[in-house]
């Protein structure tokens, strides 16, 4: 009986990277994660504010759309835990329950909630009581060896639906940007493609939502893919696209130094006296 293969993420200088490891395998995969793909899917809108915006501006929002951004995702699982997250901030017996060593993650985790980030939490308890989700898995690795990349979908859950009075199975992905992105869609079918070959199962009527925080009224905004079929097309000629421009891509691993010394340069012997 063959093992699962071991999926792990790396930090790479060329974006998120996935290495899989199996008994299958001749050699260790190294795959592109879907949202690196993607960032070869045009986007008008982002484009124009890159172009008017100076890059020191852009950098710093990244980095504070992306942090802010990892802290609602971190947050959330530890819910889907069984975990009461205080607005003060996530606790050391919390962070060791995630698994963190990131110093720079850790420091800001441990930090109260920022305004938006209470709104994408509350946002977030307001959608459980009108889908009253049941957790099957969070932060799912998953990977395509059939079409070469891999990545993380938030959530695979069932979800009430009111008018058929059932619950049905989702994936589902959340997001605390207040515009819905075209390629968040590409994103998501691209992990109903994965999980399918990850776990060798076909999930029967699996349906794929994308979960908006901090938005509205309600501070959710939450959105069903009606043509999964077709964001994966477009996913596939994206990846197309990002395989023409980055050629046999490998990773560069990000290594980094665990200590120095000059205890290795010094050399022994005698000092030429100054008197």
């Amino acid at each position: 009986m063959k093992t699962k293969p071991t999926i792990t993420l790396l930090e790479t200088k060329a974006g998120h990277y996935y290495k899989i490891e199996g008994e299958e395998y001749q050699e260790d995969l190294y795959l592109p994660s879907s949202t690196t793909i993607l960032t070869a899917f045009p986007n008008k809108g982002l484009d124009i504010w890159r172009e008017n915006s100076y890059p020191e501006d852009i950098r710093r929002a990244q980095e504070s759309g992306k942090i802010q951004g990892t802290k609602v995702h971190k947050c959330i699982e530890l819910q889907i835990l069984g975990q009461k997250v205080l607005t003060s901030g996530i606790t050391d017996e919390q962070i060791r329950m995630l698994g963190l060593v990131d110093r720079k993650l850790v420091a800001y985790l441990k930090d109260p909630l920022t305004e938006r980030e209470e709104e994408a939490l509350i946002g977030f308890e307001n959608w459980c009581e009108v889908y009253k989700p049941i957790f099957v898995a969070s932060e799912m690795m998953v990977f395509s060896k059939k079409h070469l990349y891999a990545g993380t979908l938030d959530a695979l859950c069932y979800l009430w639906d009111k008018k058929a009075e059932k619950y049905e199975l989702y994936i589902v992905d959340w997001k605390i940007s207040k515009v819905l992105d075209a390629s968040y869609e590409l994103q998501i079918a691209s992990y109903k493609q994965a999980i399918k070959e990850t776990y060798h199962k076909s999930f029967k009527g699996l349906k794929l939502g994308i979960l908006q925080l901090g938005k509205n009224k309600c501070n959710y905004s939450f959105k069903v893919v009606k043509e999964p079929k077709e964001a994966m097309k477009l996913f596939l000629i994206t990846k197309k696209l990002w395989d023409g421009a980055n050629p046999n891509a490998k990773p560069t691993i990000v290594q980094r130094r665990e200590s120095f010394e000059m205890e290795k340069f010094v050399k022994k012997g005698k000092l030429i006296s100054l008197k």
